[in-house]
């Protein structure tokens, strides 16, 4: 089964980081209008994301997916989505995207980031992950408590939603 591609409307760019993260193949655009939205994803068979209650409907009248989300914490969004969508809650940093720009990472060596990023995080960590697209570096740092902890809470909420078949 392939994953789903999704397309995140102007007021979730943060769920959008969250799913390129996640491994996701995540369009976001700070500026885009509706019509775009729903045309990108018929075109491209994303599943549409968002918080605007007519463009959701009116990706329903064209027969496209979409998810309306009504949740403001984003492990109760990402429970959400992967009830809906069947979305991974966990990293698997073999498939994560740059939050940023939604390009592949890749693992590099040590060496090859020496310069590109703080003299204390060249000496203190030695995996290190680059975007193709923009060539930001990545590192497993201190907020990465924070995201598993987010990740923790998804998949509490997820088996709740789950086991009171809110899919039904």
């Amino acid at each position: 089964m392939n994953d789903p591609r999704f397309i995140v409307d102007t007021m979730l760019g943060n769920v959008a980081r969250w799913l390129r993260m996640l491994g996701y193949d995540t369009l976001y655009f700070r500026r885009i209008q509706d019509w775009r939205i729903l045309d990108i994803a018929s075109k491209e068979n994303r599943v549409i994301i968002t918080r605007d209650r007519g463009l959701y409907r009116r990706a329903r009248k064209k027969g496209l997916e979409a998810l309306f989300l009504e949740q403001d914490d984003m492990a109760e969004r990402l429970a959400y989505i992967s009830l809906r969508e069947g979305i991974r809650l966990y990293i698997d940093l073999e498939l994560s995207r740059c939050p940023i720009c939604n390009g592949e990472l890749v693992k590099v060596s040590r060496e090859l980031v020496r310069g590109k990023v703080p003299r204390r995080v060249y000496e203190k960590h030695s995996d290190f992950w680059v975007c193709k697209r923009c060539g930001k570096v990545y590192w497993i740092g201190s907020h990465w408590r924070g995201i598993e902890e987010t990740l923790e809470k998804a998949r509490s909420i997820y088996k709740i939603m789950k086991e009171a078949g809110l899919l039904e």
